[in-house]
């Protein structure tokens, strides 16, 4: 099992001997000298905000379960979750009464069933009104299937493409080197209800990986709570040259309160559920990335030009850092070709920027000597998908439940169905040499499933 880090409040500022070091004696523990909670670094005289270690743990668990566990093959008992253990091999033990396959795991000796879907057809037509992009009424009348029923073959459809994804992923994801791209949106429902969302893709294919928004099932204090109207998303200006939007997006860092100050204007929340502020979802989005990266011999991770998400990725690599097996980069698309900077220092901390023509990138924490040569592939997949999932999310959906389920299918018919240079980010990736169809993807799925893969 992976040990998640469980301590954020320590000096973040990278050339500082104090770097990731918990309960330095040269800290000022919940200082607010700045006028914000925050742990004082007395070497580096950096004040990063105080975190609720607490809450972000609660939501790490939580998507820890959304994301990675191992619900339909394999010995739940040893490996309980993909990635974190290697699924253990198992023998044929019989059969239920209803003719199910059993198996007998070869390590523990827990006997589990094979998944086995008697109503294939109602995973079909689900599958088909997501596609067509149907109201959840209009779905359920179509499908002919209850309400109840309806959302129970869904949550297992979700289930099904979600394990061929995984199962896929676990195969090819421990490669000797690795890139990744992180960016944040807001996905705008009906009401002004909607949610945060953090999305991580493999840059040379586009492939997503993972994704996590800001609602939760976790019960939290009145002040934990998402609850503002202000938004300090940093604005985009295509008319600006690379130098000018750069200068512009740290003025706009720099009118925060703090620097991980990201509001992201009027959120409502769906029923049953609570929205949580965007830090603490980066804190818990860049921990569950170290699944991906924990077996790459070295790894570089390209984040949105955010300084919320500094942070997070900082603590996520900080050992991998101090290695030299990390590089991490702040990333900005470009607005125009052939504008490249050099090396040119930007911002209150003099950062050091480069550019081609895929867009500009600075080192946060980097063991190589950078030029403007640098080959950074295109990483304009993560838009697409936000893109995608905005007109394909139906807005009048009002249920954490669906919202999860519907997200994370989407993201694997995105992956395995949407054509990038007429291939597919999966077969790019090598999970996969075919090119699919939702329903062949399916087919497949169930088949890989139902099997025992």
């Amino acid at each position: 099992m992976f040990t998640f880090t469980k301590d954020f409040n320590c000096c973040k500022t990278v050339h500082c001997e104090n770097f990731a070091v918990i309960n330095s004696a040269d800290y000022i523990q919940k200082s607010r000298q700045l006028g914000y909670l925050s742990t004082g670094c007395k070497l580096c005289g950096s004040y990063p905000p105080w975190v609720n270690n607490k809450l972000v743990e609660k939501i790490i668990n939580e998507k820890l379960e959304l994301n990675f566990a191992r619900k339909l093959t394999g010995c739940r008992k040893c490996a309980q979750y993909f990635f974190f253990e290697k699924s253990t091999k198992s023998i044929s033990h019989g059969y239920t009464s209803a003719g199910t396959q059993r198996k007998k795991c070869s390590d523990c000796h827990a006997v589990f069933t094979l998944p086995y879907f008697k109503n294939i057809n109602a995973l079909r037509l689900i599958l088909n009104s997501i596609m067509a992009n149907q109201e959840i009424k209009e779905s359920i009348k179509a499908t002919g299937l209850s309400a109840r029923l309806y959302y129970f073959y869904l949550n297992k459809l979700a289930q099904i493409l979600v394990t061929f994804s995984r199962l896929n992923e676990e195969k090819v994801i421990q490669q000797k080197q690795l890139s990744l791209y992180t960016q944040g949106k807001v996905v705008h429902l009906a009401h002004n209800r909607g949610f945060y969302t953090l999305l991580t893709s493999e840059v040379d294919s586009g492939y997503l990986l993972l994704q996590n928004n800001n609602l939760t099932r976790e019960s939290l204090v009145k002040k934990a709570l998402y609850d503002e109207q202000e938004n300090t998303i940093i604005s985009a200006n295509n008319k600006d040259n690379l130098e000018t939007a750069l200068i512009k997006r740290y003025e706009q860092h720099f009118k925060r309160r703090h620097f991980e100050q990201l509001l992201v204007g009027e959120l409502k929340p769906t029923t049953k559920c609570y929205l949580i502020y965007p830090d603490k979802l980066a804190y818990a989005h860049f921990q569950l990335l170290t699944v991906f990266t924990a077996k790459a011999s070295s790894y570089t991770h390209y984040i949105e030009h955010e300084s919320c998400f500094r942070a997070a990725a900082l603590m996520a690599s900080a050992a991998d850092i101090k290695t030299a097996k990390a590089d991490i980069y702040f990333y900005l698309s470009s607005y125009k070709t052939g504008e490249h900077l050099q090396g040119r220092k930007i911002g209150w901390w003099g950062d050091k920027w480069f550019s081609n023509d895929f867009g500009a990138y600075c080192p946060i924490a980097s063991s190589t000597t950078l030029n403007a040569d640098l080959k950074l592939s295109d990483t304009s997949s993560n838009g697409l998908f936000y893109a995608y999932l905005d007109s394909h999310l139906n807005k009048g959906i009002n249920s954490i439940n669906v919202i999860d389920n519907l997200s994370e299918i989407h993201r694997t018919i995105f992956n395995y169905c949407e054509l990038k240079n007429k291939t597919s980010r999966a077969k790019l990736l090598k999970v996969t040499d075919r090119i699919y169809t939702p329903q062949s993807l399916l087919d497949a799925a169930l088949k890989t499933i139902m099997n025992g893969y």
